[in-house]
């Protein structure tokens, strides 16, 4: 009886650590994928849940995998982070150790577009900086042959594909501009939404300290597969 129990524990300790190895082993295989279908700089963090990681890959259905990645270039605009939870994920056993295909039901995403994108566009002189854990424009303002100090508050939104930035409660050090319509039109921009990765749609948007976070959500989601090139 003593040997069956030694047995029965030395199984099972075995099937945790074959379990945990191939968990790993896929996580990193899914996560070198990705880096590769997107060109990044480095390899993304991918998490699949749930527990034993087995049952799932034998049944090749997954409840949720979540991919975060480093900066990304989409369209010659740099995102800070993508941070993607998909779930309903099937992923077959016999192709995620080698050319993992690996689809999701539904998944939604943050994404962060940090503001010195957003700066790129704005003029000589103004940049966006954090004031009591709000973006505001700040800093001297020419036209033609005047210059002077202006702040303001920013506000974003969405507009079809494009991302509003528009100033607000505009101060200005002098007055010698005359008409502050165009010192509004100065300092407001369009922004064209880039193709999201993992073909992400954006739902809403929000201005943070640390730059514009983006909602995005998509379904029928490829995670990782063959890269383009060999489509």
């Amino acid at each position: 009886m003593r040997k069956f129990l030694v047995f029965v524990i030395f199984v099972l300790i075995a099937l945790v650590i074959t379990d945990r190895g191939l968990h790993y082993a896929a996580e990193s295989e899914i996560s070198a994928r990705v880096e590769q279908q997107y060109k990044m700089s480095s390899e993304p963090e991918v998490t699949i849940g749930g527990f034993p990681f087995l049952t799932q890959a034998v049944s090749g259905h997954y409840d949720e995998i979540r991919i975060v990645t480093g900066a990304i270039v989409v369209e010659g605009v740099q995102l800070e982070r993508v941070d993607i939870i998909a779930r309903d994920v099937s992923a077959p056993l016999s192709d995620l150790m080698t050319q993992p295909s690996v689809v999701a039901g539904t998944a939604r995403a943050k994404v962060m577009l940090p503001y010195s994108e957003l700066q790129k566009r704005l003029p000589e002189g103004i940049v966006i900086e954090n004031e009591d854990g709000e973006p505001r424009l700040s800093g001297d303002l020419a036209l033609g042959q005047y210059s002077t100090p202006v702040t303001a508050d920013l506000e974003v939104a969405v507009e079809g594909k494009t991302i509003a930035v528009t100033p607000s409660d505009i101060e200005l050090g002098q007055n010698e501009f005359g008409d502050m319509g165009i010192v509004e039109d100065m300092l407001q921009m369009q922004v064209p939404v880039p193709e999201m990765p993992f073909g992400l749609e954006v739902t809403s948007i929000e201005a943070l300290p640390n730059g514009v976070e983006v909602s995005a959500e998509a379904s029928d989601v490829e995670l990782a597969g063959v890269p383009a090139t060999q489509r």
